[in-house]
């Protein structure tokens, strides 16, 4: 082609055919010009096909590790509720009015320190690697990036809780309590004398004075949780569903 054009321009300059030559040589600039945006329009055709898959694989991986965190975060919270539960139980009822069973249920669910402790590993990536900036959506992309401290809020409010818990109730329930492994996780069948001695102790602490300050604590730190955990739940809930949204777009 680069050879057919040189034989046509060299022919008109030897005919002496100037003004043609002139339109001639207009022409092949507009050729290659539009050669020239055309290679380009290409290019960023094949760039912006492959940034929406590069998107497209962001967006899949955040939402499948938001939606197990939100299905940790449920059985996390479970325990919460459960706890909260067991101690207006212990606070509004007479402990010897239970059985045994009853009340080292009661007790293990007060003692229970779960924590929500999520998957980031895809959210650090793609956070501290700026694909962030792939996100498209600038409402999804605000609502990932504030996310941490959402979280980071609720987290605090388990910490405080779990903290008082390991540095107050435990050490109460060490230096006041007479246990035996085999009464308190009902490994082994005890004798009605053990289990009676067993309960009477059990009862003894429940009823302690310090006791119910500890629990009126503990009831007083849940409450944060309690405020913060039903926002994060749904925060978590709204990126999934716009998540979900945008991979839909992708697809079709």
């Amino acid at each position: 082609m680069l050879k057919l054009f040189n034989k046509m321009r060299k022919q008109l300059l030897d005919d002496n055919k100037t003004g043609r030559y002139l339109k001639y040589a207009v022409g092949e600039i507009i050729l290659v010009m539009i050669g020239i945006l055309l290679a380009l329009q290409v290019n960023n055709w094949n760039n912006d096909r492959q940034l929406k898959k590069d998107e497209l694989k962001v967006l899949k991986s955040l939402k499948e590790e938001f939606n197990e965190n939100l299905q940790n975060f449920d059985i996390a919270y479970k325990f919460h509720l459960n706890r909260k539960k067991a101690i207006e139980t212990i606070m509004a009822i007479n402990p010897r009015e239970l059985t045994l069973d009853s009340l080292r249920s009661l007790n293990r669910n007060i003692n229970e320190n779960y924590t929500f402790d999520p998957f980031q590993g895809i959210y650090n990536s793609v956070i501290n690697s700026g694909k962030i900036e792939l996100v498209s959506n600038d409402s999804l992309k605000l609502k990932i990036a504030r996310f941490q401290d959402l979280l980071n809020d609720y987290k605090e409010e388990e910490t405080n809780t779990m903290l008082f818990t390991q540095s107050n109730l435990y050490p109460f329930q060490l230096d006041n309590s007479k246990m035996k492994f085999k009464i308190f996780y009902s490994s082994v069948e005890g004798s009605e004398v053990e289990k009676m001695e067993f309960k009477q102790n059990l009862i003894e602490l429940l009823e302690s004075e310090k006791y119910e300050n500890l629990l009126i604590y503990i009831y007083s730190y849940m409450n944060s949780i309690f405020i913060e955990g039903p926002d994060l739940r749904e925060e978590m809930l709204a990126i999934i569903n716009i998540l979900q949204s945008e991979i839909e777009k992708h697809e079709n």
